[in-house]
């Protein structure tokens, strides 16, 4: 059930003679009700599970860039030290 759907919060009031038909509306409702509420949390529950994923993958590259780049600091050091000329490597 979708969280943008909206379910009917019918009121009724109290002692009032209410239809058979009625009784069955607001019988679903409330089951249609208790269902959304739990597939909302599921997917809340999906979601945050998704972006703490994303964020340690995120985490993972930029650590993988900054130790790549790292590298090519040191080896274009390590080039000047010894009196030569670094050149950079090809993709």
């Amino acid at each position: 059930m979708a969280h943008r759907y909206g379910i009917r919060q019918a009121a009724v009031a109290e002692g009032a003679v209410v239809p058979e038909m009625v009784k069955l509306k607001l019988a679903r409702d409330a089951a249609l009700a208790e269902e959304k509420e739990k597939a909302v949390i599921a997917k809340e529950k999906e979601s945050s599970e998704q972006r703490e994923a994303l964020k340690r993958r995120t985490q993972e590259y930029e650590k993988e860039y900054a130790e790549s780049q790292q590298q090519l600091v040191n080896l274009r050091r390590e080039a000047k030290l010894g009196g030569n000329f670094f050149v950079e490597p090809e993709a």
